[in-house]
């Protein structure tokens, strides 16, 4: 029988049941919450879709060293039995429990609002967002909303609230992103 790569990222990428989803999430969260400054259930299973793929949370890592807390958290997934796909200063990816998990890391508190909303996508809710901020005259990406100017400015966003103000968007819950709806959702 021929060997199996040693990364099969793509696989892990699979169509899971929400409630075992959640249930996967909730395990890694308990296991995991203490190494976060702030940690939040985001994607497909905050947006309550009937199929999930992975897990995502939108994240503010413990402290001011982030070797030091990636180093952490690293050990900690695999203390747990997971296994570390990538870890990035933007996003990163753990296989637990057969599942991929991504943690997207948001660099501060006046960013928070916009990388739980990024993290929460769908990707058709965040190609609208970079749309308006570019017409706008402004910058957005995971880690923030920033001017123009040189040096870009960050534009802060604690809330989702926030960032649909300063977009001068209407602001959709989680639920109702990505679906067609006749229903506006509530105005910031």
């Amino acid at each position: 029988m021929p060997a199996l790569p040693d990364r099969i990222e793509l696989a892990y990428k699979k169509d899971l049941d929400p409630k075992f989803a959640k249930k996967v999430a909730e395990d890694f969260l308990s296991k995991t919450r203490d190494l976060c400054k702030k940690i939040e259930l985001a994607g497909s299973l905050r947006r309550h879709a009937p199929v999930v793929h992975d897990i995502d949370f939108a994240v503010i890592p413990n402290g001011k060293d982030f070797a030091k807390w990636k180093e952490k958290v690293e050990e900690r997934v695999v203390e747990i039995g997971g296994r570390v796909i990538s870890f990035g200063e933007v996003i990163s990816g753990f296989i637990y429990e057969g599942v991929q998990v991504n943690f997207f890391i948001c660099p501060s508190e006046d960013s928070w609002g916009v990388t739980l909303m990024w993290a929460t996508g769908p990707k058709g809710h965040t190609i609208g967002m970079t749309i308006k901020a570019r017409n706008k005259g402004i910058l957005i990406n995971s880690q923030g909303i920033w001017t123009r100017e040189e040096p870009p400015t960050l534009i802060p966003a604690r809330t989702e609230l926030d960032v649909a103000r300063i977009l001068d968007w209407k602001y959709k819950p989680p639920e109702t992103r990505g679906k067609d709806t006749k229903k506006e959702a509530s105005v910031y």
